[in-house]
């Protein structure tokens, strides 16, 4: 009768002590772990960090208010403020705001101007007040628990005066009394700053980069008369439905009531493919790390087979066989994730301001908020270790605790993998591509290419299950060159893969995975890459490009005025000028971007790729003759617009309708753009600025002396700077680059991860294999001869999965073009395989796991021959 053995000792016995022992592979397994974790804690804090400055900053900014009307396109008139006075009866509150970007001069740093009525506004935020200058001469001190004099408010009135936060004007070497020029579009202002804010409430927002202004006085330095950003509203709770008509009843055509997280839920959901598409990516090296803790956690099923059986023979039951691996994979867990959430958190410190700049030039303008690792994130990173590692202990624990007690002591136990299944292994993979195929063929779910991110997991899946069989294959293939070039070393070495597919196997799936998300992930950035390049190359046609010296990532900051435009079409150099101007909008709940051009010259001198085959001069003379509009592609497959649609689009003036006359390729951005005519725009959004001008030389006339000239006739005057075709395009390009930066280090990650597995289970085979390798050494091998059998075995696992993963990546990367990228925004982009990039990166991965061969090889000399032989 079998008794009940202490949990704690067998734990002990069978998990703690090895682990201990076997020191450099534990270390090994945890530090996948750990990598994985990091990963993905990392590209959550930086993530955070740059959109979440935005939305403590509408928070912050919004103060207590809990309504907002706000413009779907333009700005409101104040006017409005005198329909809701009726308010004020009913227990309401409205504060008129402006709330625009800014860039300062000469420094060209972006801020926000805050411009509220400073008398009222005390309703909706609480203001901390420092200092006030008074006059030029006299600074008071204000008390933090006491509030501004009356003669103390009164000079906040000034004409011109300006409220800082105390970090911005330190930051920024603007004291009190000091004057501050800001830039907004094509007008300047000079400010004087009277007043110092506490580092509290709205002066908190976008990381104190704020100038609060009175509203008239932010009126009057932004050419913005009469005109209101938004109107701030306390509304009492519940709000009752009589008093929601009563406020839509007096909103002009196109303002929306809604709440302040508003604008957060849209900015969340235009990042919101993004950041998927990053965490799908970090999700690869925790997938690899998921095969290091199976592939220890089976080798020390199968080092322990003895161990197993004694225990088992001595009484423990299977539950607590079971139970003891398990505990094996959640102590690797939670090694892994302590060290991976702080290797994550030092990530992160590094990657917030790469994720925070590509946020910026793709989605918004925020400084990135600072590195915060929250309860709630630490849990996370510890909730995936944990899950993840027991997940990938299940099936080996479940595996030894059903194996009778007489089969674990037998040696040589679960090296082998039968044939039948390997060809088990084989069906189910074909299996996996064929429903991987089919689930590629549905649209996004809620905008999110959610099967076929379970297409691309499927093929994956598929081709780790074809790692016996690959093995196998390559064991066979290069049994006889190994033979004829290294002799009985590569004769053994061919023989002893497929011996040991149970632990080979696993490192080769692992490896397979990293190179085909390498090669998959290379061939979409090369694709994408070379279609960028092209667009670019139809599409930026011009000779020269005319910027403002400011606000080149925000195009309602800083824009051109209209006259330059004249004077420049009145130089003898220039033949032809296109202006270009946009502002975002809101259409269908959604940020998209609404621009003009000079269509008549587009079609004399410029060329637009279209989606549909076709002489693109058609669309634009149509769009000119009917006023109508040209959509980018990405609009178009995410709202279902088709050429002769009316497209409903919010204008200062109100809703209006605008034909479809063409659908076009643009990479801009991939929330939508809509194309109209300068005529057109001018009637409909009224504002006459450039945020660019495109310039078309004289035959004949060379670019960069022309560029030179226009540049020091205009430069000065009109603060822009005048840039060549080719400089242009390179900025096109270096911004692409640096927008999958993330990427390429997300991918050398899960390679040095899979690395670590080769190196893993090879250490394991040579302690597991110690006699047979002290036999080989007895009969007559030397040391290097073992040696290089073992890096010859690491060849074989790297042939093997460098094949597997390349027609992997091949598959992946045909699914990451054509469904996912396609479905998240709405690109359409040519396959061009970088074959230079991937010759090169596989070579270096294959030359890697041979060179991982050599950690284990070393680990031959130091077999103690006598002990090993003795057990014979």
């Amino acid at each position: 009768m079998r008794t009940a053995r202490p949990f704690g000792r067998i734990v002990r016995g069978l998990v703690l002590r090895p682990l201990a022992r076997e020191t450099l592979r534990s270390l090994l397994t945890v530090g996948g772990i750990a990598v994985g974790v990091a990963v993905i804690v990392a590209i959550q804090l930086s993530n955070r960090s740059a959109i979440r400055s935005f939305a403590d900053s509408v928070e912050a900014v919004a103060g207590r208010a809990n309504f907002q009307i706000s413009p779907a396109a333009g700005s409101l008139d104040e006017s409005l403020l005198l329909a809701l006075r009726p308010l004020w009866e009913q227990g309401g509150r409205f504060a008129p705001v402006i709330d625009v970007e800014v860039l300062l001069d000469p420094s060209g740093v972006p801020a926000r101007i805050l411009g509220v009525d400073l008398m009222s506004d005390l309703h909706f935020r609480d203001y901390e007040w420092a200092r006030i200058a008074t006059s030029d001469e006299q600074i008071a001190t204000i008390d933090e628990a006491a509030a501004p004099s009356i003669p103390q408010l009164l000079a906040l009135f000034e004409p011109g005066a300006a409220i800082l936060p105390e970090r911005f004007s330190r930051d920024h070497s603007i004291p009190i009394g000091s004057e501050l020029t800001i830039v907004f579009r094509d007008r300047r202002a000079e400010l004087l700053v009277r007043g110092i804010l506490h580092p509290r409430g709205p002066a908190t927002a976008f990381n104190g980069s704020l100038v609060v202004l009175d509203v008239a006085t932010a009126q009057r330095a932004l050419g913005m008369e009469g005109r209101l950003t938004r109107v701030d509203l306390m509304l009492p709770e519940p709000l009752a439905p009589e008093l929601r008509r009563q406020i839509e009843a007096a909103l002009p055509d196109g303002a929306l009531l809604e709440r302040p997280s508003r604008r957060n839920e849209r900015v969340d959901r235009m990042l919101r493919a993004f950041r998927v598409n990053l965490f799908a990516l970090a999700a690869v090296a925790l997938l690899v790390g998921v095969f290091l803790v199976y592939n220890t956690v089976l080798i020390s099923v199968l080092r322990r087979r003895r161990d197993i059986g004694v225990f088992r023979t001595l009484g423990v039951s299977a539950k607590q066989i079971l139970a003891a691996f398990l505990a094996e994979g959640a102590v690797l867990g939670i090694a892994g994730s302590i060290a991976g959430v702080a290797l994550g958190w030092i990530l992160a410190r590094g990657a917030a301001d790469l994720v925070g700049r590509t946020v910026n030039q793709l989605y918004l303008t925020s400084a990135p908020a600072p590195i915060e690792l929250t309860p709630g994130l630490v849990a996370t990173g510890f909730a995936v270790g944990l899950a993840v590692s027991l997940a990938a202990s299940l099936q080996p624990a479940w595996e030894a605790s059903r194996v009778p007690p007489s089969a674990m002591i037998r040696p040589g136990l679960y090296q082998r993998l039968s044939r039948a299944r390997t060809r088990l292994l084989a069906a189910s993979a074909l299996a996996a591509f064929a429903l991987a195929w089919a689930l590629s063929r549905p649209g996004p779910v809620g905008g999110l290419p959610v099967w076929g991110y379970v297409s691309v997991t499927l093929v994956i899946a598929g081709f780790s299950m074809l790692a016996p069989l690959a093995l196998e294959t390559a064991a066979r293939t290069l049994r006889r060159p190994f033979a004829k070039l290294f002799g009985v070393s590569g004769r053994l070495a061919a023989a002893s893969v497929p011996a040991s597919l149970r632990r080979t196997a696993v490192a080769t799936a692992a490896l397979t995975m990293a190179i085909a998300m390498m090669a998959s992930v290379a061939i979409m950035i090369g694709s994408f890459r070379e279609t960028v390049d092209a667009w670019v190359g139809q599409t930026v046609q011009s000779d020269l490009w005319v910027r403002p010296a400011v606000g080149l990532t925000n195009s309602d900051v800083a824009t051109l005025p209209p006259e330059l435009a004249e004077e420049l079409r009145a130089m003898p150099e220039v033949a032809a000028v296109d202006r270009f101007r946009g502002t975002e909008v809101i259409w269908r709940d959604s940020l998209i971007t609404v621009g003009s051009g000079e269509l008549e010259v587009a079609i004399d001198w410029g060329s637009i790729p279209m989606v549909r085959p076709g002489d693109h001069r058609e669309a634009l003379r149509s769009a000119i003759e009917r006023k109508g509009v040209l959509v980018s592609e990405s609009l178009a497959l995410k709202h279902d617009v088709e050429p002769g649609d009316a497209l409903e689009l919010p204008t200062p003036a109100g809703t209006r309708s605008f034909p479809v006359t063409g659908i076009y390729r643009d990479y801009s951005n991939d929330r939508g753009v809509v194309v109209m005519d300068r005529r057109v725009w001018l009637e409909t959004f009224g504002d006459p600025g450039s945020n660019t001008i495109a310039l078309f030389l004289a035959e004949g006339v060379d670019p960069e002396r022309a560029r030179r000239v226009i540049e020091e006739r205009i430069a000065a005057r009109y603060r822009a700077f005048v840039m060549t075709n080719a400089t242009v395009r390179r900025e096109v390009l270096r911004i692409f680059d640096q927008t999958f930066l993330i990427t390429w280090a997300l991918l050398g990650v899960a390679l040095a991860v899979a690395v670590l597995g080769i190196v893993n289970t090879l250490t394991a085979l040579i302690l597991e294999r110690k006699r047979e390798l002290a036999l080989l050494r007895i009969l007559g091998m030397d040391p290097r001869q073992v040696a290089s059998m073992i890096v010859l075995e690491a060849s074989v696992l790297g042939a093997a999965s460098v094949v597997l993963g390349l027609a992997c990546g091949w598959i992946v990367s045909w699914i990451l073009i054509f469904v996912i990228n396609r479905q998240s925004f709405g690109w359409t982009i040519e396959l061009a395989p970088p074959v230079a990039i991937l010759v090169l990166s596989v070579g270096l991965t294959f030359a890697a796991t041979v060179a991982a061969g050599l950690i284990p090889a070393r680990l031959v000399r130091a077999i103690d021959l006598a002990r090993e032989i003795e057990t014979e």
